[in-house]
């Protein structure tokens, strides 16, 4: 399976370049929209859910868990077929986010 995921992201690498990822350098409106749905929404969210439905300790910390982790591989191979910012989708999951965020939200 990891090898799949491997040739899967090595394809969507083949089809972006460094040219993507200008806009978004010089228009930063989606991305900083982005960090912030990732940084301070989904969490949020998170949180009211837990405090709504009280589930057990060990499924809270997993939805926390969850909640903090970068969108994964998988949502930047569905941007590229669906044809949508692909280099949007590679900037949130590499965001700041996915170094340090995890760690900052569970202790």
């Amino acid at each position: 399976m990891n090898i799949v995921l491997g040739l899967v992201m090595f394809g969507v690498a083949l089809e972006i370049s460094v040219s993507d990822f200008k806009p978004l350098w010089l228009r930063p409106k989606a991305l900083i929209a982005g960090l912030i749905s990732q940084f301070l929404v989904l969490p949020a969210i998170t949180f009211l859910l837990v405090l709504v439905i009280e589930p057990l300790p060990s499924i809270a910390l997993g939805m926390f868990m969850v909640a903090a982790c970068p969108g994964g591989n998988i949502s930047n191979f569905i941007s590229y077929l669906s044809n949508a910012n692909t280099a949007l989708s590679v900037s949130l999951s590499f965001s700041i986010k996915s170094l340090g965020t995890l760690p900052a939200y569970i202790p």
